[in-house]
C-alpha cells in the first residue's frame, strides 16, 4: 500500500445537526482517510459548535487530535453573537497542537460577512498567525441568507488583513459567488479557495486552472455530507497537470496549515 498523502482540508465530526449523516465521528471519519490515501484532515467544526455553544467541542476536537495519532486537526469557531466567549475558548486552544485555525459562518449566524463584528477574529487570526476559513456560497433564491456569505463580502477584511490566510470554502458554491471567489483568488496573495459541498460542474478544474493560480486551491470533501471518492475521482481524471493535482491534493494545504511534510 502507498503511503498516505492527500490532505482533506474540509471535513467535520461531531452532532451533525441539520444534515443526516450515519457516519459522524472520528473513528468513521479514519476509517474512510484510510480507505483513500488520506493522511491528514481539517475539521471545520461540528454542527453543534456551528450552531450552538463551543462548550467542551475544543476538548473534544483536541482529543480526536490525538486519538487520531495527529492526523485529524481541528478549527475553532466564531459567532459574533458569542464573540467574547468564543475568542476566550480560542486563546486556550491556541497552545494545542491540534488547533490550526477559525471557521466564521455568516449566513448560519445571519450576520454578513462585512459586518463590524467580526473585526475581532481577524486581529486575533492576524495576531496569532492563523488562517481562516469561511463558508461562502452564490445568491440563492432558495436559502436567501446565503447573500451574507458571498465572496465579495469578506473583501473588506481581506484587504484589511494581507497577512491572514483566507480560504473561501466552498470555492464561492455557484455562478456569481464562484466568479467572484475566483477572481479574489487571483487578485489577492492571502486569498485561497476549497471546493468542498455539493459542486459538480462539467470541466471544473480544467475552467479552474485556467484563472487560478495552482497553489490557490485545497482538496475538500465536507465529509460526512459529501463521499470524499467523488471529489477525489474530479481530480484524480481531470485535464490539468501532475503539478496542479499534486498541489491541490496535498502541498496547498500543507501551507495553509502550517501542517507537517511528512
Amino acid at each position: 500500500m502507498k503511503q498516505p498523502f492527500i490532505i482533506d482540508a474540509h471535513v467535520h465530526t461531531g452532532y451533525p445537526g441539520i444534515f443526516f449523516s450515519p457516519e459522524v465521528d472520528s473513528r468513521c471519519l479514519l476509517e474512510r482517510m484510510d480507505q483513500f490515501q488520506v493522511q491528514y484532515a481539517v475539521n471545520l467544526c461540528s454542527m453543534r459548535a456551528l450552531t450552538g455553544s463551543q462548550d467542551r467541542e475544543l476538548e473534544k476536537r483536541q482529543k480526536e487530535f490525538e486519538e487520531s495519532g495527529g492526523r485529524i486537526f481541528y478549527l475553532g469557531f466564531f459567532n459574533p453573537q458569542n464573540g467574547e466567549r468564543d475568542l476566550a475558548f480560542m486563546k486556550k486552544a491556541v497552545s494545542q497542537t491540534g488547533f490550526r485555525g477559525i471557521k466564521i459562518h455568516p449566513s448560519l449566524n445571519k450576520i454578513s460577512a462585512d459586518d463590524d463584528s467580526y473585526e475581532p477574529v481577524w486581529k486575533f487570526a492576524r495576531d496569532n498567525d492563523l488562517p481562516m476559513v469561511a463558508h461562502t456560497w452564490s445568491v440563492s433564491s432558495y436559502n436567501p441568507v446565503q447573500v451574507l456569505s458571498t465572496p465579495e463580502k469578506f473583501e473588506r477584511f481581506v484587504k484589511k488583513y494581507p497577512g491572514v490566510r483566507f480560504v473561501l470554502g466552498h470555492s464561492g458554491g455557484r455562478g456569481t459567488g464562484r466568479h467572484e471567489a475566483v477572481r479574489m483568488a487571483k487578485q489577492y496573495k492571502n486569498v485561497y479557495m476549497d471546493f468542498g459541498g455539493d459542486i459538480y460542474s462539467y470541466r471544473y478544474f480544467e475552467n479552474m486552472a485556467r484563472d487560478v493560480p495552482e497553489n490557490k486551491v485545497l482538496f475538500g470533501s465536507d465529509y460526512p455530507w459529501i463521499d470524499p471518492r467523488s471529489h477525489l475521482a474530479r481530480v484524480y481524471l481531470a485535464g490539468i497537470t501532475s503539478s496542479y493535482k499534486r498541489r491541490i491534493l496535498r502541498d496547498n494545504a500543507l501551507e495553509v496549515y502550517r501542517l507537517e511534510n511528512k
